[in-house]
């Protein structure tokens, strides 16, 4: 956020160009307003096509730092703990994927690094298959192209695996 903001400000005073095809903010450790629209965080939906928040209420990691954070008087949960507050105040390609389902199946107990792998070590799990696809094909949600946030879970044949 913070280099392209300097950036910005000295070198590109009529806007950033576009960067990055996407940017994935997962289980991300800063405010939930910070993608809003006249926030720091919006320049990174400007310098990329298309924005996708992974984040998880269970996350442990992120609920010890909303604690520590509030002796900095910072008391805004984090945006990897709830995505975006306000979707309506997020730029149009902002996603938002809730992986409540899957952190702690895939980090017990923490439910923070739920991107890694899934069950099995080195094995990807459902949210590394949506980055992944997400890189192959430059498209968050390839069937409904409106769609602006969704729920990842285990496909039935995994969940008991």
């Amino acid at each position: 956020r913070q280099t392209l903001s300097n950036w910005e400000k000295y070198d590109q005073p009529n806007g950033l160009p576009l960067l990055f095809r996407n940017t994935f903010l997962v289980a991300a450790d800063i405010l939930n307003e910070s993608l809003h629209k006249g926030e720091p965080g919006e320049l990174i939906s400007h310098a990329s096509r298309n924005v996708v928040v992974y984040y998880a209420s269970d996350d442990l990691a992120l609920r010890a730092s909303k604690v520590s954070n509030l002796k900095n008087a910072e008391a805004s949960r984090r945006l990897g703990h709830s995505g975006p507050e306000d979707m309506e105040l997020t730029p149009k390609n902002v996603y938002a994927i809730d992986c409540d389902e899957v952190n702690t199946i895939y980090d017990p107990p923490k439910g923070h690094s739920y991107f890694r792998s899934g069950r099995t070590k080195g094995a990807p799990g459902v949210v590394f298959d949506h980055i992944f696809e997400t890189m192959l094909t430059g498209r968050v949600f390839p069937s409904d192209e409106f769609r602006k946030s969704s729920i990842l879970a285990l496909p039935r044949s995994r969940r008991s695996s």
